[in-house]
C-alpha cells in the first residue's frame, strides 16, 4: 500500500534506472517513516527530540538519493516545529542542500535566468540583512534562497521526481493540519473582532500565520485538482482535508486567491470552453452560497460561521468608506511604507537597504511589515533590485503562459506546466496582501 501511494506520480516512460524496483522502494519507505516522524510533535510534544532525531536520520541515509531534495516538501510547513535542542532540523538538512550541491556541481543543470534574483538577495542579505542584524542570520538566509533555487533545478528537471514533490507537498498540508487539531502549543487560535462583539478563531496549523496557511492549502487544493493519476477517492479525501483546513484559517485572502487560482486553472486547462465552464461555475457557486446562508444547520458550522461573520464585517465598511479597515489596517500600512520610501534619498530609492523582511524587521523604518511584497520589494531592494526581482518572472510566466496555449491541449506533462504557471501567479497575485521576501517557502514558489 506504501508502495502504490507513491506509484501514483509515476511516470512509466521517464524512469532514470539508476535504482533497482527494491531499492527505490527502500527509499521511498525511508521517506514515509522520516514523514510519520515528523507528525509525532503535534499530538506528543514531549518526543520532538526523538522525532527530529528520526527524521533526519532518514535525510542522512537518503543523501546521495533522489528523495533527499523531496524532503523540502515537509519543511514547507513543518520547519519550525522539529527541532534538536534548539536547532532547527530544517537547518541541517539546508546545509547537507547545499553539500549535496557542490558534490554535484559538475552536472548541475544552472537556470541563468534567475541570476539577477539571486544577486539581489545575496547583496541584500550581507549589507542589509547581515549589518543591521549579523552576518550569520544574513548567510543563513542566503542559504535559503540558494537552497530553494538548487532544490527547484533537480526537481523540475525530472517530471517523475517533481509528482512525488508535489505528493508530499500535499502530505506536508495534511500534517500542518493534524498539527492545527491535537497541539495548542504548536498552533494558537487567534481571536479575531467580527461584527459586533462576535470573535472568530483562526487555525493556522503548524505556520506561523493564517493567511500562509491559507495561501499553501489553496495550493495543495489546485494540485490534487491539477495533479494526474490521482484516483478518484484519493483526490476526494484531500479535498475534504484541505477545504475544512482552509475553512478553519478564516482567511478571506486565501479564499481569493483560491479563486482567482481556480480562474487560472480553468482557462489553462479549457480554453475556449473557460468562458461556458466559468459562467457555470459562478452560478454553482452562488447557488451554493444561498443554500449555506438559508440552512441553519449548515450556516452554523463553526467555520463557516467565522467567514460569514468576516465577511459580513468587511461588506459593512464599504458605503462607510473604511477602506483602512476593510483592509485590514494594510491601507495605512501601505501609505507608511510609501512614505519611507518617498522620503530615501537617490541611492535608497534605486539601490533599497532597508531591512523589513519577513525574518527580520527593523523597526525604526517600518513598525510592522509591509503586507505587500512590491512595497516590501522596493523598500528592501530598492528599484533597481525590485526590476531584477520581478522581470524575470513576469517575462517567464508570460513565455510559459504562451508555450502553453500553443501548444494542443493534452501534451506531455501538461498538468505540471500548469501546475508551474499556477504556483508563480500565486506568488504575483498573493504578494499584494503579504509579505514574501525573503523567505524561501515562498521563494519556491517563485523559482517554480
Amino acid at each position: 500500500m506504501i508502495a502504490q501511494a507513491l506509484e501514483i506520480f509515476k511516470c512509466p516512460h521517464d524512469i532514470t534506472g539508476k535504482n533497482t524496483p527494491k531499492k527505490r522502494l527502500m527509499y521511498d519507505i525511508i521517506l514515509l517513516v522520516g514523514y510519520f516522524a515528523a507528525l509525532i510533535p503535534g499530538p506528543f510534544p514531549s518526543l520532538t527530540s526523538l522525532a527530529s532525531l528520526i527524521l533526519i536520520m532518514c535525510i542522512g541515509v537518503s543523501f546521495f538519493d533522489e528523495n533527499f531534495y523531496i524532503y523540502i516538501g515537509i519543511f514547507i510547513y513543518l520547519r519550525y516545529r522539529l527541532l534538536l535542542g534548539d536547532t532547527p532540523v530544517y537547518r541541517l538538512y539546508s546545509y547537507l542542500v547545499v553539500l549535496r550541491f557542490l558534490i554535484d556541481i559538475p552536472k548541475f543543470k544552472f537556470r541563468i535566468v534567475y541570476f539577477p534574483a539571486l544577486f539581489v538577495f545575496c547583496m541584500h542579505s550581507i549589507f542589509a540583512t547581515g549589518r543591521f542584524e549579523s552576518i550569520r542570520i544574513g548567510l543563513n538566509v542566503i542559504v535559503d534562497c540558494v537552497l530553494a533555487y538548487i532544490v527547484l533545478s533537480k526537481l523540475l528537471s525530472d517530471s517523475r521526481l517533481m509528482r512525488k514533490f508535489i505528493f508530499v507537498f500535499m502530505m506536508g498540508g495534511v500534517a500542518s493540519g493534524i498539527y492545527g487539531w491535537t497541539n495548542d502549543e504548536f498552533t494558537k487560535a487567534i481571536n479575531v473582532s467580527g461584527a459586533g462583539a462576535q470573535k472568530v478563531e483562526r487555525n493556522f496549523g503548524a505556520l506561523s500565520d493564517a493567511n500562509f496557511a491559507g495561501l499553501f492549502y489553496s495550493l495543495c487544493i489546485i494540485c490534487t485538482i491539477v495533479i494526474n493519476k490521482i484516483p478518484w477517492w484519493f483526490k476526494c479525501v484531500f479535498l475534504a482535508l484541505f477545504g475544512i483546513m482552509l475553512l478553519e484559517t478564516a482567511s478571506l485572502s486565501a479564499l481569493i486567491i483560491l479563486f482567482v487560482l481556480s480562474v487560472l486553472y480553468i482557462i489553462l486547462k479549457f480554453r475556449v470552453k473557460a468562458f461556458f465552464i466559468l459562467t457555470a461555475a459562478f452560478v454553482v457557486l452562488a447557488i451554493g452560497v444561498i443554500i449555506i446562508l438559508s440552512v441553519p444547520a449548515l450556516r452554523n458550522i463553526p467555520a463557516i460561521s467565522a467567514l460569514i461573520i468576516r465577511i459580513s464585517e468587511k461588506l459593512s465598511y464599504i458605503p462607510r468608506g473604511r477602506w483602512d479597515l476593510l483592509t485590514t489596517d494594510r491601507y495605512f500600512i501601505w501609505q507608511q511604507a510609501l512614505e519611507v520610501f518617498a522620503k530615501k534619498g537617490l541611492w535608497g530609492k534605486l539601490m533599497g537597504g532597508s531591512v523589513v523582511t519577513v525574518m527580520v524587521i527593523d523597526y525604526s523604518v517600518m513598525s510592522i511589515a509591509c503586507h505587500n511584497s512590491y512595497l516590501q520589494s522596493i523598500l528592501n531592494f530598492g528599484i533597481v533590485g525590485t526590476l531584477l526581482v520581478y522581470i524575470p518572472l513576469f517575462v517567464i510566466f508570460g513565455y510559459r503562459l504562451m508555450k502553453h496555449f500553443t501548444k494542443k491541449d493534452g501534451y506531455e506533462n501538461q498538468d505540471l506546466t500548469m501546475l508551474r504557471l499556477i504556483f508563480v501567479f500565486a506568488f504575483i497575485v498573493f504578494g499584494g496582501t503579504v509579505d514574501f521576501f525573503i523567505d524561501w517557502p515562498f521563494m519556491l514558489l517563485y523559482f517554480m
